[in-house]
């Protein structure tokens, strides 16, 4: 950062200073670090937001940035660094997320994938993917919330450690009168008062969780209502969220329609979900190949027809960085990962399938490729001696869902598992990366439960 000419020589130090003196900060951005959630802190340039993160490639730990606008606007260096701790409070515990939200992006992947290939295979006119999209966009708002909970604690946490003998009323004052989160409405000559809903005591002390009452009174004052997120910066935050599902269902349809039979129409109530068209589309839709995609809002007050554009990616992408080194990951991809051996003989037998097929190896091979090697390791196979998808049924078509073999086909005691052929396709190779990843650091805390026990050194706790 010393050597970006765009911020002042204090940057680095600045970061320094916010993370030592708030110990709720240190202890949380410790054990991201420590658990491989954050690998690097960056800074970028042109955001409208005052900071993000972003997941890392291929299972390797993710980057926490902040924007140059908070050392370029905070005059006065105790402002700089108050607002640096909020934020890196906010953005280290998407960062202790992150595995849970890819999990979480998975099942909706999962689940939109087989409703989409049921409605299909049936021949139904319409299938309402409503439900989906708000499970996905209310898990997205309990993030939101939880991580400006752990603004506030950050926060609050260096102003005790800068006044360790002020009283709670005291600290109280302090934080409302020093926090930038939307949870404290201010007016011009009066006291700030925290959002309804919100006390002291329970944004400082009480457990925060999903579905109880502190995360439910945050996500309504700081994820609903207006917002500066985007490319743009005038999006708020259910509408940025939107793009992401939005995109992906419309790529999935079109993937469907590939096979030469019309997909169904397609069902999203966008008006009941509080999503905009214009807003979705300014924000960045990726639709893949297609140019637009309709769908019905047939809910209350609903927009009946609508037509999306494809107007650019969805996944905001820093234009550009400082410094933010990650330390790179092997991938199941590289010879030197353990998975690698496994991973070409299932590609040897999805070239084989698709040689049977008529097919040549291609981007959506590798797809498949990656996808199954996950779901060979969850099923515990050594090997994969066939690749195989299965035969029309009287409800399902042929090739609904592809299998992997370890074993002779005609052998009673092979080994196999099988997973919808249409999500095997569809999702992205890095989810399946974190999907195997995910799974060797299960097995090796298995592994380690498993073997003598040896005392651990004495830790901090993770709360001040």
């Amino acid at each position: 950062m010393a050597r970006d000419p765009r911020l002042p020589q204090s940057a680095e130090a600045d970061i320094r200073q916010a993370v030592a003196e708030s110990p709720y900060l240190s202890n949380l951005l410790a054990r991201a670090i420590e658990n491989r959630d954050i690998g690097a802190i960056g800074v970028s340039h042109g955001q409208h937001n005052d900071g993000h993160f972003e997941d890392g490639k291929d299972g390797a730990p993710g980057t926490l940035f902040i924007s140059e606008s908070i050392f370029l606007k905070a005059s006065l260096h105790r402002d700089r660094i108050n607002r640096l701790t909020e934020v890196m409070g906010h953005e280290t515990m998407h960062g202790v997320l992150s595995t849970h939200r890819a999990e979480k992006l998975a099942q909706f992947r999962r689940d939109y994938g087989n409703t989409l290939d049921q409605a299909h295979a049936a021949r139904e006119p319409m299938v309402n993917l409503t439900g989906l999209v708000r499970t996905y966009l209310e898990r997205s708002r309990q993030d939101e919330a939880l991580a400006e909970i752990s603004a506030l604690r950050a926060l609050h946490s260096r102003i005790r450690h800068e006044n360790p003998r002020a009283s709670e009323s005291d600290l109280d004052a302090e934080l409302r009168e020093r926090t930038n989160t939307r949870c404290v409405n201010r007016q011009e000559g009066q006291t700030p008062i925290y959002a309804p809903g919100l006390t002291y005591e329970a944004l400082t002390r009480q457990p925060a969780g999903r579905d109880d009452a502190l995360t439910a009174a945050v996500e309504r004052c700081f994820f609903d209502g207006r917002g500066n997120l985007g490319p743009h910066g005038d999006s708020d935050y259910r509408n940025y969220y939107g793009t992401l599902p939005l995109s992906e269902i419309a790529a999935a349809t079109a993937w469907l329609g590939e096979g030469g039979r019309t997909p169904p129409q397609v069902r999203v109530d966008l008006r009941a979900l509080g999503l905009d068209p214009a807003q979705l589309e300014r924000n960045g839709l990726d639709l893949g190949k297609a140019a637009s995609f309709p769908l019905l809002d047939l809910g209350p007050g609903g927009l009946g027809e609508v037509r999306l554009n494809h107007t650019g990616p969805s996944r905001l992408v820093p234009p550009e960085r400082a410094e933010a080194v990650a330390q790179g990951a092997l991938t199941p991809a590289d010879p030197g990962h353990p998975d690698h051996a496994l991973l070409e003989q299932i590609r040897d037998r999805v070239k084989e399938l698709d040689a049977r097929h008529g097919k040549t190896f291609d981007h959506t091979s590798e797809r498949i490729s990656a996808n199954l090697l996950g779901l060979a390791k969850e099923n515990r196979l050594q090997r994969v001696d066939h690749v195989v998808v299965s035969r029309q049924t009287d409800v399902l078509p042929a090739g609904h869902n592809i299998f992997v073999v370890q074993g002779r086909m005609d052998d009673p005691a092979m080994l196999r598992a099988h997973m919808p052929t249409v999500e095997a396709a569809q999702r992205p190779i890095d989810d399946a990366w974190l999907h195997v990843e995910t799974l060797n650091h299960r097995q090796a805390q298995a592994q380690l439960l498993e073997a003598p026990h040896m005392p651990e050194p004495a830790r901090q706790p993770m709360l001040p």
